[in-house]
Parts: structure tokens; sequence; C-alpha cells
């Protein structure tokens, strides 16, 4: 083991240990750049120049709009969305799950508003309202979830998903980053380490024919060398444009084999994150326009309390101030109840499977540049870091290549 590893061993490694070197600072060249697009979540150092912040986090809002508007939107509306998720099941689990619930929840809203009145209530009275409410309850559901689905572009946007999405479950924009960027970086940065490699090769070839033992000479080829990887690996995800067939092979660019994997992953990832019914429902009720989910459920539970003998009941018990009190408590309670299903796994992942294929579908019809662009606004943004962290790598590589030959 000890002759193995000595010095006159060693020198016979040399010619292989030289471009190894240059491979290797071009495979950490990618690597430097993709950890730095994630890495660290929050600021380290002196704000605001002095330190770093993954470039994810640091500009998060630029990426849910670009997310939204060059990839969420490609495909489809969010009323088509829900049309794919089937508002019909959604009325029928709403329904499965809300109307064992009815009654409890009748008595829960009155019971808030006038106790003692709604507790010494004759039980005729209170079996009209309760019976009222099962006979409605379909209509009503049916009524709320038809014009919510109508109404869901002018209440709900994409990055209001996005952001709901990652409250829901924090990591979610990170995983969805992955999912564009992971495997291409891991594919780039292979590549990266080839180039590298006979980038080496040619150093070597042309230390050899100059015959020169300057530190100055592997230094800067080995920095020039590193110069060149992030434009590479940025030409090479994209080149060619579409696929070339050359006799017996066809020439991809590196998103182009990714595509197949990527499209599938990407579907699955979506319909159970970002566009699941839990998230549409969440965004409706609790979002920034939530005010117009609420006032389409205060007007379809308005017949509730409607019908003339019960109108007239409430009116005369708690007032007509009450009685909007009632029917607004009513409504808020519906709205709050109208959640609950959504939270129900088994019923999301059931309209997952269904979404993912409309979403695999126009996932695979979308082109290579779209996803293309999605790269570029992780790797134009670290050019000067990827750069400079070629050159440095590259030059030490290069002054480790020296100390090879020369010590």
């Amino acid at each position: 083991m000890i002759d193995a590893l000595s010095s006159d061993r060693l020198i016979g490694y040399i010619p292989i240990l030289l471009p190894l070197l240059i491979a290797l600072s071009g495979w950490l060249t990618l690597r430097l750049a993709q950890w730095a697009s994630v890495w660290p979540r929050r600021f380290i150092g002196l704000p605001p120049y002095l330190g770093w912040q993954g470039y994810l986090f640091s500009h998060l809002e630029l990426y849910v709009t670009h997310w939204s508007r060059g990839l969420l939107e490609k495909l489809g509306t969010l009323d088509q969305i829900f049309e794919h998720v089937g508002p019909e099941k959604i009325i029928s689990h709403q329904l499965s799950r809300l109307r064992p619930q009815v009654d409890s929840f009748i008595d829960e809203v009155m019971t808030s508003r006038n106790q003692v009145l709604w507790e010494n209530l004759p039980i005729l009275v209170k079996n009209r309202f309760y019976a009222r409410a099962h006979r409605m309850l379909p209509r009503i559901i049916d009524d709320i979830v038809e014009d919510l689905g109508d109404s869901l572009r002018r209440i709900v946007t994409y990055p209001q998903l996005l952001y709901f999405a990652e409250q829901d479950a924090p990591g979610t924009l990170v995983r969805f980053y992955d999912l564009l960027t992971r495997r291409a970086f891991e594919r780039l940065a292979r590549f990266c380490a080839l180039a590298g490699f006979l980038g080496g090769l040619a150093q070597c070839v042309a230390g050899w024919l100059l015959k020169t033992s300057d530190p100055l000479f592997w230094t800067l080829t080995g920095a020039s060398i590193g110069v060149g990887f992030f434009w590479l690996a940025q030409r090479r995800a994209s080149t060619p444009v579409v696929p070339t067939v050359f006799g017996p092979f066809t020439l991809r660019s590196t998103l182009n084999r990714l595509r197949p994997r990527m499209n599938r992953e990407l579907a699955e990832f979506l319909s159970q994150t970002v566009l699941s019914p839990r998230n549409i429902a969440r965004t409706l009720v609790l979002g920034g326009r939530a005010r117009h989910a609420h006032i389409i459920i205060k007007k379809r539970i308005a017949p509730l309390v409607e019908e003339l003998d019960v109108r007239t009941f409430a009116q005369l018990t708690v007032g007509p101030i009450g009685y909007v009190n009632l029917k607004q408590s009513m409504a808020d309670k519906l709205a709050e109840s109208f959640l609950d299903p959504f939270e129900d796994e088994r019923f999301n992942q059931e309209r997952a499977k269904a979404l993912a294929e409309f979403l695999h579908h126009r996932i695979e019809n979308l082109p290579d540049q779209l996803f293309y662009q999605q790269m570029k606004w992780t790797l134009e943004p670290l050019a000067i870091l990827g750069t400079c962290a070629g050159i440095a790598l590259g030059a030490a590589a290069g002054g480790l290549q020296w100390l090879l030959l020369y010590f």
C-alpha cells in the first residue's frame, strides 16, 4: 500500500490527474451556482450588500410572477382548471360531509345570537327550521359551487395560489423550483465536467508542446477554461432548439431529454399542491378577494331565513338588526364549514389524479423554450457569480496542476 502511494507511482497518474482537476472545477462551477440559488434561506452577512441570500428567496416575488405568467397561465385559465377538478364531485362531497352537520350548525349560530330564546323555542318550530335547511342544502351548495366556479378567475389569481400553497405546506415553492431546475443542473454539471476534462487535455497538450514550466501558464489557462463553463451550460441547455437527426443519432438539448419525466412529475406536483381542490378553496374563502366569495355564499344562503314565518319569527325575537346579524353569522359559518370537506386527503388525492392527466397533456404541448426560460431566470442573474467562481476554480485547478508537475 505504501509503495502504491509513493511519489514515483503518483507521477504515472499525473497525465490523468491534470485534466481531472479542470473537470472538477467545471462540475463545481455549476454546483455552486445551483447551491447559491437556494442557500441560505435567510440573508447572511451585513445587509444590504455585504453578504448573500439564496437568489430564489431574495427574489421570491419575481419568481412567483414568472411562474404564474410564464408557465401556469399557459396551462389554462382557472375556470378551466376548476372544471377538470370536477364541480359535480365537489358538490356531492360537500353534501355528504355537511348534511350530517346541518342541525348542529344551525344550533351553534342561533345559540350564539340568542341562547335563551333558542333553547326555549318549541321543538316544532326548530324542526321546521331544520327540515327547511336539509331540503334547501343541495340547491344552496350547487349554486355556491357554480357561482364560485364562474367567478374564480375574478376572485383568485395564480400568484395567490402559489402563496397559499406555500403557507399550507412550507417548502412548496422550493419544491416547485427544484422540479423545474434540479435535473437540468445535474446534467449541465456533468456536461461541464466533461468539457473541463477535454479542455484540461488540450491544456496539457499545449503545455507539453510549449515545454513550459511557468506557473502563470497553468493558472491563466485554467482560469480561461473556467470562464467558459457558465456560457457552455446556458448554451447546452437549449441547443439544439429542436431535435436534430444525424443518421442513427438524434441530437437533443438537455431540457428536451429531461422533458418526459419532468412533465409527469410537474403535473402530479401541481395537482396535489398549487392546483389542488383544498388550495383553491382556501384561496377562495381566505384570500385577498375573499369578500367576493363571502358575498356569493351570503346571497345563496339567504333563502334559508327568508321564508315568511321564519323571517317574521327571527325579526320579532332578535329584532331587524339582529336578523341581519343572524344572516351574516350563518353565511360566515357556512363559509367556514365550506372549507372542512376540502381537508379530506382522500378526496384531494382522488381529484388530483383526474386533474394530473389534464395538466400532463397541457404540459406536454408546451415548447422546450418555455422551460428553458425557467433556467434562464436562474442562470442569468447568477452569471457574474458563476463566472467568478469558474475563474477562481479554474485558476486554482491550474495552480494544483503546476504543483503536481513540478513539486
